[in-house]
């Protein structure tokens, strides 16, 4: 928000943001679901086959569809290839970062590369349930209150942000600074990275279909190469975008403290409703699940490879 309001909740108390006693003072404000959604659209395995190729190195064991692939030695992508390969051990592993999404969202990935579950100490099961059902209550909620013969009920609200809240705040240890804010910093790389002109020449991509970000029609074209999902990335970066912001203000806010009330559980709603209403409709484009209708607890990452498998059936 540009400027502050004063019907608002505060996301801390009076005079603690700027002292430096807070014990919040340092954590960054960035959530690693914004990672994982990029990570479900196939943004780091999209420049990883790219790398692969790079190095000579076969991905799968079928002919390899960027085969063509040949980066000239005169032009600044050769180089940008070069270093990421050689600061390869520098970087998180996907091993890394898959373990850090169960232990803050209980999230989910799938693939060879993944740990299996009875290596990992602790997940939090409870976050998909406390989120969609947040989601869920917004929804109903945004109804009750475009009726103008209906006094909306926001209690439920705040009920399901105090859930939502202490599911977060538990995930809140170990790596929970340092690892997000590494991860965030490695997508942007590989964001850019895709984002270069050289990429396009030899990917080629759809010039009339619209994004946000040069990267994005890279990540499609991809995707469509490979065989993978064919949900728009630009659906994920909705999902993490938006969900980024909507988990920022709840673990920063004070939910779970006594004087919180319905009315700033109702604020809270009409300020963040373009970003429910946008996470909402990107899940429901990308999964097939409708959270409006109903709170759905399947993983994200089983949803996705149901639809990869229609798909494959279907062609």
């Amino acid at each position: 928000m540009s400027e502050e309001r004063d019907d608002q909740p505060a996301a801390f108390p009076p005079g603690f943001a700027e002292s430096s006693q807070y014990p919040l003072r340092l954590v960054p404000f960035t959530e690693l679901i914004y990672v994982y959604w990029l990570e479900e659209g196939m943004l780091f395995q999209s420049l990883n086959r790219i790398l692969a190729r790079f190095q000579n190195r076969r991905a799968v064991p079928a002919g390899d569809p960027l085969s063509r692939l040949a980066v000239s030695p005169l032009l600044p992508l050769r180089g940008l290839l070069w270093g990421l390969a050689e600061a390869e051990k520098d970087r998180l592993s996907l091993r890394r970062r898959a373990a850090e999404y169960e232990y803050q969202y209980g999230l989910q990935l799938i693939g060879r590369a993944i740990p299996p579950a009875e290596l990992l100490v602790e997940r939090r099961t409870q976050f998909l349930q406390a989120f969609h059902s947040l989601l869920n209550e917004c929804h109903h909620f945004y109804k009750e209150h475009n009726d103008k013969t209906v006094d909306a009920d926001a209690f439920p609200l705040l009920s399901s942000l105090r859930e939502l809240h202490l599911v977060l705040a538990n995930g809140a240890n170990n790596q929970f600074a340092d690892l997000s804010v590494t991860a965030r910093i490695e997508t942007v790389e590989v964001q850019w990275m895709l984002a270069q002109p050289e990429m396009r020449e030899f990917l080629g991509g759809r010039t009339m279909v619209p994004y946000d970000e040069p990267w994005m029609d890279r990540v499609d074209t991809m995707k469509s190469i490979q065989g993978w999902s064919d949900a728009s990335i630009t659906h994920f970066y909705d999902l993490a975008l938006h969900g980024e912001q909507l988990l920022l203000s709840v673990r920063h806010g004070r939910w779970n403290e006594s004087d919180m009330d319905g009315d700033d559980a109702e604020n809270w709603a009409l300020v963040w409703k373009p970003s429910v209403q946008r996470y909402i409709h990107a899940y429901r484009a990308v999964t097939g699940v409708d959270l409006s209708e109903r709170v759905d607890t399947t993983m994200p990452s089983t949803l996705l490879q149901r639809r990869l498998a229609q798909k494959l059936v279907r062609y």
